[in-house]
């Protein structure tokens, strides 16, 4: 019994140490991994790249007979094309709408003579307020112009400085783009060896959660990207159609950016779609307006209708969970934290079940059990 609890009072020891030097050196920590990741960050995702094309290659290796060096380069070129021509051709309609954009005056125009409209419909409710609600609002409309000014002074040169460091770092990104087809063309092609030699890294044990792991990451972690990329993909589709129908220009790029909106968190469609439609009706332009709504509702049926089963196909995980995870991430990371949160969450989840944390919940029940123990024998006393 000695030894147990001696046991377990070097264990509390050692964990209350660890958890100790943690806190105080976290930020050395957290820049430590950051530089170390950024390190070897092209062969890591070099790995990760590997570890989906090996079955096409081992497919055309099997199917075709082909060496696997030539089966590798297929299948990076393949990617590299599909890939790239997708995100060509949709960067290159989304430049020329920007550009559009930019070069069309009547947007403009057309801008100014809402705002003018509004303004007037503004101006007729603000001079039938009282004189003490007035001051009011011209007190609340200084303020937010203050804070919008303020805003932009403080953040107009930071945006240059990153622009200009961006440009800095074009030839370290070109070199890491190299080094980074290299390493997946050498992981492809040498597969076996590669993970033999990982494999070799570990004990069998720690292979086992490891793998473990991995298939939870997937379930979880995994799932809920797909869940998420599939409802913003249909919402897309919704939007871009409704869009469309309704004759807006740049339906394609204003389609994106509301259904990247309608994933975020607590934000939805319904900011771009319901703001669009109030300022539709201020400016007398009630077809629109009306569509949108259309539109806006016709998202929030098919997300509602198909949002609770693929989220519990793919990830499956308790709703108020997921929304203190949510909480927990916003104070703590604002917006992106929103979904910085649940992921975080899904990790810790597929670590418990892969057994990396056994040993520490070994240890609370023994702890636990000690206690218990001890209590029982005080009551026990105090009973004779």
């Amino acid at each position: 019994m000695i030894g147990k609890r001696l046991k377990i009072g070097i264990g509390i020891a050692v964990t209350v140490v660890l958890i100790a030097l943690i806190v105080i050196f976290f930020p050395s920590i957290l820049d430590l991994l950051g530089y170390a990741a950024s390190l070897f960050m092209p062969f890591i995702l070099g790995y990760l790249f590997s570890l989906l094309a090996n079955p096409l290659a081992d497919l055309l290796e099997k199917r075709f007979r082909l060496p696997r060096n030539i089966a590798a380069i297929i299948v990076i070129l393949l990617c590299i094309g599909v890939i790239g021509g997708v995100l060509v051709s949709a960067i290159a309609r989304i430049v020329d709408e920007v550009q559009s954009i930019y070069s069309n005056p009547a947007i403009a125009e057309n801008i100014e003579n809402a705002w003018r409209e509004i303004s007037s419909k503004f101006s007729n409710i603000y001079t039938a307020l009282p004189e003490g609600m007035q001051e009011t609002v011209s007190g609340i409309g200084k303020n937010i112009t203050n804070s919008f000014s303020s805003f932009f002074d403080r953040e107009y040169t930071p945006i240059f400085k990153s622009a200009g460091n961006i440009a800095k770092s074009v030839p370290g990104i070109f070199i890491a783009i190299i080094v980074f087809l290299l390493s997946s063309f050498f992981m492809i092609s040498d597969a076996e060896n590669v993970d033999k030699a990982i494999r070799g890294i570990f004990s069998e044990k720690v292979q086992n959660k490891f793998a473990r792991m991995k298939t939870e990451i997937k379930r979880y972690v995994g799932g809920y990207v797909k869940a998420q990329l599939i409802i913003m993909m249909i919402a897309f589709v919704i939007l871009f159609i409704g869009f469309n129908v309704l004759g807006i220009e740049y339906s394609l790029l204003i389609a994106l950016c509301t259904a990247f909106f309608d994933a975020l968190p607590f934000f939805g469609s319904g900011a771009v779609l319901i703001t669009w439609a109030v300022i539709s009706f201020l400016t007398s332009e009630f077809s629109r307006g009306v569509g949108l709504i259309i539109i806006y509702l016709c998202v929030i049926f098919t997300r509602q209708l198909i949002e609770p089963k693929i989220v519990s196909q793919k990830i499956g995980m308790n709703p108020i969970l997921t929304l203190m995870a949510m909480y927990v991430g916003y104070r703590l990371f604002s917006i992106g934290g929103m979904i910085l949160g649940p992921l975080t969450l899904m990790l810790f989840i597929s670590l418990k079940r892969a057994g990396f944390f056994d040993g520490i919940i070994e240890l609370c029940s023994l702890i636990k059990k000690l206690i218990s123990n001890e209590l029982i024998k005080i009551k026990q006393q105090f009973k004779e």
